[in-house]
């Protein structure tokens, strides 16, 4: 069963194409051979303050009433869900099966998550700094890290290279994603 972005075609299947292609666009031609890291940093920068911004409007509406543990998790759910649309569509064009990959997706982030839940507690006593700040910089650390989480584990096998075939063949009895 496919949603509207994977299919080809006009139509709701044309979408994923204008999507690819105008972020394609962005990319200086003369880099296209670093399509994947530039279009990674952009993504992760919209990711970092899409994610960011969450967990400051949680904090600043909530922080009286919920603990900062859950703030967290709540702004990673809706963190993980406007990354993993971002990731899967203009940088990975991953076509591999979605019930597959979000899962490995989510542990990613879980991981940061995980660690973050015992830092940012700890470090809101121990540093001179406020959870704003510390957030920030535990941001940036999950940028960086959460790339190679998502190249070789979260989109394994339904990666389209240069020349835009997959890395490797879907699932045949999945009817792809």
């Amino acid at each position: 069963m496919s949603g509207g972005l994977e299919q080809g075609g006009g139509g709701a299947g044309g979408h994923r194409a204008r999507v690819e292609r105008a972020a394609d666009a962005l990319v200086p031609r003369r880099l296209h051979g670093y399509r994947e890291q530039i279009q990674y940093l952009g993504v992760g920068a919209w990711n970092t303050l899409f994610g960011y911004l969450n967990f400051v409007v949680l904090y600043y509406l909530l922080g009286d009433t919920l603990s900062v543990a859950v703030i967290l998790v709540l702004s990673y759910v809706l963190s993980i869900a406007n990354a993993y649309v971002c990731y899967r569509y203009i940088v990975f064009r991953s076509r591999g099966i979605v019930w597959r990959e979000i899962p490995r997706f989510s542990s990613v982030y879980l991981v940061a998550l995980a660690a973050n839940l015992i830092v940012l507690p700890v470090a809101l006593r121990t540093l001179p700094l406020n959870a704003y700040v510390i957030q920030a910089l535990f941001t940036l650390c999950v940028v960086v890290l959460s790339y190679v989480g998502h190249k070789y584990f979260s989109f394994r096998g339904g990666q389209v290279n240069a020349a835009g075939s997959e890395t490797r063949p879907r699932d045949p009895e999945s009817g792809g994603a």
